[in-house]
Formats: structure tokens, C-alpha cells, sequence
């Protein structure tokens, strides 16, 4: 099995978060920009969390051969809590790769005015057949986006900045969404539901990571172009204030400046709508897999039952979707990462 280098699990890393509502700008709106300077404040604590977390994720996977999305919660043998766990973590996502497709599906309207229902059957099938191959597939397409995103992003920002100046700030606004009702608040919610969607990605990997080092440098340069990626979107989304009424902000700035960037812009949206899509179904499949043996030799079945379901239910709409899934499985989640920080301080000594 082919391990995994520093770079390839920093773009893995970045690559789990960096999907439609991140990079569109709506996501990190949400979550931070409308609490005005504070927002800022919580973006720097939920990006230093999620890469502690990651962090302890990968290591604990590495110490314990446990892959497992649900054993890695509920180390004990409880059978009822596992299933709870686990039917709660496959739910969301399955309700992350919805939301991508319910992305991919409005960037399809927007850029070449096509039904959505249409953009986002093109993207599912991509998808599954992504899917069938894997772990291997997933590091990939990562590999692939996850660094021109950055550099495009950061383009972005460094020209609108120049152009416009930093755009003005308040001490202090009420967020706009009433599931998240205070900065710090919102700022854990976002870690929660991060954390709580990437522990069936991030696991797996332990078996693919060479040693501790690899794990803190790829997760901690992960964690580097993520705050980078976000705090660039912030000034832009900020700086064109209107952009925030698009479904998918940043596409909206990146055509305004320039139609052809937009349409660069466009295609590496649809990456990182790609990456994390396939990264949430992989796991899906791998999870389903593991407790289904008989599965493994129908995983193009399992594929195409997910994705199916996926396009017809990304039909209800991408920012509604992000507004009501994302805070709800993030308080769901808080429980989560309360337990794989005691299991992992638990497991300190322990060698797989």
C-alpha cells in the first residue's frame, strides 16, 4: 500500500473542508463574516481546533489500526451507541455530498445556464466514477485543485485588496442565520461539523501515513492554506458586499472583475465541489465495506445508490441546504469530539 507524503495529506487535509459552501464564500459568510471583526477572531480559533483535531484523529488511527468512523467515538463495545454514532455520521455525509451536488448543480445555472437538475447529473456521475477507485482517487483529485485553489483564491484577493483597499469592518454584528446566534458559538459550530464530517475520511489515512511527522506537518500546512483560502474570501466577500446575495459569492466577484477568470474560478470551484463530494462518499463506501463484507465486490452498486440518492435530493437548493445542515450536525457534534479527545489522551501509550 503506498504510503502518503507530507504535501499529498496537506492537500488531503485542506481538500475535506475546501467544498461548494467554502470556497463559494456562502459557507464561511455564514459562519463568520457577519459577526463582523469578531467572526475574524473565531475563523483564526476554528482553524487552529480543526488542525489539533485532524491532528489527533490520524494519530489515533495510527496507534490503534482502528479505522473505523464509528469505533473511533465509542472505543467500548456498545453496539447501541455505535449504531447511533454511526447512522448519524453517514447521514451527514451523505448531507455533504447533497450539498455539493445542490453546488454544483447552481454553478452549472449560472456559468453555461444549465437546468440544475442537469449540472448536477453530469456532476454525480463523475463522482461515482471517482468513487469506485477510492482512497487513491480521492488523494488525487486533491493533489490536483487543492493548490491552484490557493493560489487562484489568494490572486483574488491580493487584486481586489489593491484596487479597493481593505474593506471596512464592524466591532461587532448579530449573525444572520438564527441557528447561529453568537461569534464563538459559531466559530465551534463550524470545528464540529468539520471534524464531525472529515472522521470518516481522516481515519482511514492512518494506515496510509508514514509516521507522526508526516502527520503534523500535512495537517498543520493543511491547516495554513485553509486560514489563507478563508481569510482571502472574508476581504473579498467583504469588499463586494452585494456578492453575499449570490448563492455562490465568490464566483459572483471573480466574474465581475473579469469574465474569463470567472470562468477559471468556475472550474475550480467545481474541484473542490469534486474533492469533498468524493471524499464523503469514500467513505461511505469504505465504512459500508467494513461492516458489509460481501459488499466489496459490489462497491459499483453502493456507489450508484448513494449517488442517485444524492441528485435527487440536491434539488431543494444549495444556500438553504448549508444554512440548516451545517449548524445542526455541528451541536450534534460537539459530543463527538469530547470523546475522541478522551480517547485519544486515553490512548497515549497504547501501539497498534
Amino acid at each position: 500500500m503506498k504510503k502518503i507524503n507530507s504535501l499529498g495529506l496537506c492537500f488531503t487535509f485542506a481538500g475535506c473542508f475546501l467544498g461548494a459552501g467554502y470556497v463559494s464564500g456562502q459557507e464561511l459568510w455564514q459562519f463568520f463574516s457577519s459577526f463582523g471583526i469578531n467572526g475574524y477572531i473565531g475563523l483564526a480559533i476554528a482553524v487552529i481546533l480543526q488542525v489539533l483535531f485532524g491532528i489527533v484523529l490520524i494519530q489515533f488511527s495510527m496507534k490503534t489500526g482502528i479505522i473505523e468512523m464509528d469505533k473511533v467515538v465509542i472505543t467500548k463495545e456498545i453496539p447501541v451507541l455505535r449504531k447511533i454514532f454511526a447512522f448519524l455520521q453517514e447521514v451527514f455525509l451523505f448531507g455533504i455530498f447533497v450539498i455539493m451536488a445542490a453546488g454544483a448543480g447552481a454553478l452549472f445555472e449560472e456559468i453555461f445556464s444549465l437546468p440544475k437538475w442537469a449540472g448536477a447529473l453530469v456532476f454525480c456521475a463523475v463522482v461515482a466514477l471517482l468513487a469506485i477507485k477510492g482512497i487513491g482517487a480521492m488523494v488525487g483529485v486533491f493533489s490536483l485543485f487543492v493548490p491552484v485553489l490557493v493560489a487562484v483564491t489568494a490572486g483574488i484577493c491580493i487584486f481586489t485588496v489593491s484596487q479597493n483597499g481593505l474593506p471596512e469592518i464592524t466591532a461587532e454584528v448579530k449573525g444572520t442565520n438564527p441557528l447561529l446566534s453568537g461569534w464563538l458559538l459559531s466559530a465551534f459550530a463550524f470545528v464540529s461539523y468539520n471534524i464531525f464530517g472529515s472522521i470518516g475520511i481522516l481515519t482511514p489515512l492512518g494506515d496510509r501515513v508514514k509516521d507522526k511527522k508526516t502527520v503534523f506537518t500535512g495537517v498543520s500546512i493543511g491547516g495554513v492554506l485553509l486560514f489563507v483560502i478563508a481569510i482571502g474570501i472574508l476581504l473579498v466577500t467583504g469588499t463586494f458586499s452585494e456578492s453575499v446575495k449570490s448563492e455562490l459569492p465568490m464566483l459572483f466577484v471573480a466574474r465581475k472583475l473579469n469574465n474569463i477568470l470567472g470562468y477559471v474560478y468556475a472550474f475550480l470551484l467545481l474541484g473542490g465541489m469534486l474533492g469533498t463530494s468524493l471524499s464523503s462518499v469514500v467513505a461511505l463506501v469504505t465504512y459500508t465495506e467494513l461492516k458489509i463484507e460481501k459488499l466489496k465486490t459490489k462497491r459499483f452498486i453502493t456507489v450508484a445508490v448513494i449517488c442517485a440518492l444524492g441528485l435527487a435530493l440536491s434539488l431543494i437548493g444549495f444556500s438553504d441546504l448549508i444554512g440548516f445542515i451545517y449548524p445542526a450536525f455541528g451541536y450534534l457534534g460537539f459530543a463527538a469530539l469530547v470523546m475522541i479527545l478522551i480517547n485519544y489522551l486515553k490512548c497515549k501509550s497504547c501501539t497498534k
